[in-house]
């Protein structure tokens, strides 16, 4: 499956590139996208794409592609990431004890889950790692368009 789908993706963003997008929208495109990705907002992820396109003229395949990232399969452990890393840093670096969580007592016979762990975490990941995927994204993208103008015989 993987063998068929990452060419068909590598032939989206060639298009797209040979079609007039730049390699920075390209590239912004994906980094929202990642962020979207690891965004603690389950269920609004779509919405978020929709208005992300609107707002900024995003490539929509891109931006897709790369909020797929998560998907029901890696939607537990992405979550996971983002509660623990809020949770380090709220409750162990910062000493704060917000009182806004929701009991898993009636569920699980005990427990709770800090709902600022989860959206603090989750939005500071999201960020880092758009803000880190960027232009590591607008070099591939350059070089993706350039081998596909040279492959016209464009350069």
């Amino acid at each position: 499956m993987i063998r068929k789908t990452v060419p068909k993706i590598k032939e989206i963003l060639r298009k797209a590139l040979l079609d007039g997008m730049t390699p920075k929208n390209l590239a912004v495109s994906a980094s929202m996208g990642i962020y979207i990705a690891l965004s603690p907002f389950p269920g609004a992820h779509t919405v978020m794409m929709l208005i992300a396109k609107w707002l900024w003229g995003l490539h929509f395949p891109a931006l897709f592609i790369f909020t797929s990232i998560n998907n029901p399969w890696t939607m537990i452990p992405m979550f996971s990431l983002d509660y623990a890393f809020g949770y380090w840093l709220i409750h162990k670096c910062i000493g704060w004890e917000p009182s806004w969580v929701i009991s898993l007592e009636k569920l699980f016979g005990s427990g709770s889950v800090c709902i600022w762990s989860f959206l603090i975490g989750g939005n500071i990941l999201g960020i880092v790692a758009a803000l880190i995927s960027f232009p590591l994204l607008h070099l591939f993208f350059q070089r993706m368009h350039t081998r596909a103008l040279a492959s016209r015989g464009i350069l």
